[in-house]
């Protein structure tokens, strides 16, 4: 085994324990997930199509058809406006001073570049414009950057164009833009979620990152959300950082349980290039960090995984992991919009409008132009900015719903799959009976009847069991 592999999980901090999962990533017969994680891919929210050079066509048919029969979607607006680049940030992003003059017409032009994008979509599904929207989620970029009369032009539009009779809305911004009296505005427009991400509580680690608010914000911007009457209030953190020790991440939690906090995202630093993965927003560009490397260590591969179980041992008593490292307290449901995606009972449409957005549904995906001159060309020659569609095999179909749904951490129940794929039976399906095979040998997940449900090894591992297990090549290996 590769010793560069076995002394990055061996990076181990004394004074916590050996993590649970170090015995199995260690024994050799494991390396292809020991290689996995330590290669750093991106995160188990990317499932791929497998046919190449889609027709655009067939995807808005196929789009439509999917639409109408779901009970909601999903729909997103992308801002892609920040007022500086984060060092691990590789999206597209349109760097600007929100306080210069000429910002105030790069605003304008980015809502009503939004705006059309959004009735190019309608005009090619019209069924868009009827769809129960579960959730609405303006993310970016930093849209807490829009003045006051950009967002509520850009709020208008939606409401006035799309179905939000059953919706909830959710506002991802920065701390340090997201004032009191921009929450007011917010919570006015009738946003009921607030998101954004804090990265660290330890002011040295946020200034590490490049982020230009501090802890201190943080904890300010989160009352102020509460006074004006936010009780979904999601902040971002990141473990793996460079210079981040265990003691830093137990800080963190200390400070989310003395928060009391509502949800809790808790990802871990991932440096390989999102341009070769699939997002929520495709990436464009290397992080600074990619390109210059970081001036501190990052953490290996053992204190990593003493991160994420320090992490499982704070939230365990009034949180609840739904789907991975989405935390949200007994006491509220889980992200509405991640259940929307991933949950075997949905897996609704979802349409990500903006540059960069990823949009699917059940047969296809179409992802945005990335760089911002192509995608403001393509508007202007009145055509929708997609850069390219992939669409799904029947048998990926079957492989990318069970993979969403084993990502919800909740078990995967064969009756339910049945019921969406037409009496099909996930046991049969040769990509994934070979997965199962494999990783019940490693005691990963348990079979109980129709239901297969992680191993705790298991949830811990489950973003390299999903990108590595759940291949075409592995199945056609043992059929």
């Amino acid at each position: 085994m590769n010793s560069t592999l076995l002394d990055s999980l061996n990076d181990l901090d004394p004074h916590y324990p050996v993590p649970r999962v170090y015995d199995f990533l260690a024994a050799p017969e494991n390396h292809t997930l020991l290689e996995y994680v330590y290669r750093d891919p991106f995160g188990c929210h990317v499932f791929p199509g497998d046919i190449i050079d889609y027709p655009q066509d067939a995807f808005f048919r196929e789009m439509e058809h999917d639409i109408k029969q779901a009970a909601q979607i999903h729909l997103w607006a992308s801002i892609p406006t920040c007022r500086y680049r984060c060092h691990f940030c590789q999206f597209p992003t349109i760097i600007i001073n929100p306080q210069s003059a000429p910002s105030r017409a790069v605003f304008h032009r980015v809502v009503d570049q939004n705006i059309q994008e959004a009735k190019l979509w309608l005009q090619n599904v019209p069924a868009l414009a009827h769809a129960e929207v579960g959730e609405f989620n303006v993310f970016g970029g930093t849209p807490s950057l829009l003045p006051e009369a950009e967002l509520r032009r850009l709020i208008a539009f939606y409401q006035q164009n799309f179905n939000f009779s059953a919706a909830t809305l959710r506002f991802e911004g920065e701390p340090a833009t997201l004032t009191k009296a921009y929450l007011q505005l917010l919570k006015t427009l009738g946003f009921s979620k607030i998101s954004f991400g804090v990265q660290s509580f330890n002011n040295q680690l946020i200034e590490a990152c490049g982020r230009k608010h501090s802890a201190e914000t943080c904890e300010e911007t989160i009352a102020n959300a509460r006074e004006v009457g936010f009780d979904w209030i999601s902040v971002d953190l990141i473990y793996g950082l460079p210079g981040q020790s265990v003691d830093d991440v137990k800080f963190d939690m200390e400070k989310c349980r003395e928060l009391a906090l509502s949800h809790v995202v808790c990802t871990k630093l991932h440096m390989a290039e999102f341009m070769k993965q699939r997002t929520g927003v495709s990436g464009q560009r290397q992080s600074l960090w990619q390109k210059k490397g970081a001036n501190s260590v990052f953490p290996g591969l053992g204190k990593q995984y003493q991160m994420r179980e320090l992490i499982e041992r704070y939230f365990t008593d009034d949180y609840i992991e739904h789907p991975t490292m989405y935390f949200h307290r007994h006491t509220q449901p889980a992200e509405k919009w991640k259940g929307l995606i991933t949950d075997l009972d949905k897996q609704y449409p979802e349409v990500a409008i903006g540059l960069g957005g990823s949009s699917k549904c059940t047969q296809s995906e179409a992802i945005n132009i990335t760089d911002y001159k192509r995608y403001s060309q393509a508007l202007e020659e009145g055509r929708l900015p997609i850069e390219s569609q992939l669409g799904f095999s029947p048998l990926q179909r079957e492989v990318n719903a069970f993979k969403m749904a084993l990502s919800t951490l909740r078990p995967v129940n064969d009756s339910e799959f049945r019921q969406r794929f037409g009496g099909r039976s996930f046991f049969n399906n040769p990509v994934i009976h070979r997965a199962l095979e494999t990783l019940r040998q490693k005691a990963l997940i348990t079979v109980t009847g129709d239901d297969v449900t992680l191993t705790p090894n298991g949830v811990t591992l489950v973003e390299a069991i999903i990108n590595t297990q759940f291949t075409m090549e592995l199945a056609h290996e043992t059929h």
